[in-house]
């Protein structure tokens, strides 16, 4: 859901006055971080959809969230990281204690998609009677227009609401300059 809720911030900002261009104002550090992390996390799905599994891939995804809540933590002042940081780090946990799996509920998949989830060297596996903090694996579901199914958990919404503060915010700040002083002065105020 995160390009999602990309999209339904940058249409928003757009509506509201705001502009795409400020976001390039946004002072994110650590920036490298991301890119392994993220690189990480998609390198093991292509992977695991074109038929390949890794024996090393949960630790690969436990860590790249370990590297994501680091670049969080970098930007923590920046609008909308605090929610991000705490979704990371629940999503992380459940990843982290499940065997570096996220577990989806089995209930909103099809049998195809069960079977493959329960071979998996991926970056999901079924939610089972074994699973540790269950509460905080793919739970929930919303069927969205014209991008289908979506599975998400509380830890995903974190990250959402923070995505879309972070650029909601960033298109909205006229200089463009969004960082740590300009965060600190929207709080005193």
């Amino acid at each position: 859901m995160l390009v999602e809720t990309i999209v339904a911030a940058l249409v928003i900002g757009c509506l509201s006055g705001r502009k795409i261009t400020n976001l390039r104002g946004i002072a994110l550090k650590g920036v490298p971080l991301l890119l392994i992390a993220v690189g990480s996390q998609l390198g093991i799905y292509s992977l695991f959809r074109s038929g390949v599994a890794l024996s090393f891939s949960p630790v690969i995804h436990s860590v790249s969230y370990f590297l994501l809540l680091l670049f969080v933590l970098f930007n923590i002042r920046l609008p909308g990281m605090p929610f991000l940081a705490a979704g990371v780090f629940l999503n992380g946990l459940v990843i982290s204690l499940n065997h570096g799996v996220m577990p989806v509920d089995p209930a909103f998949l099809s049998p195809t998609a069960r079977d493959a989830l329960l071979a998996t060297n991926g970056t999901h596996g079924l939610l089972t009677a074994t699973t540790r903090l269950s509460f905080l694996a793919d739970r929930f579901f919303v069927a969205i227009p014209l991008t289908g199914k979506q599975l998400f958990s509380f830890g995903d919404v974190l990250i959402d609401l923070g995505v879309f503060i972070l650029v909601l915010t960033g298109m909205g700040h006229a200089s463009g300059k969004i960082g740590q002083k300009w965060w600190r002065r929207k709080l005193l105020s």
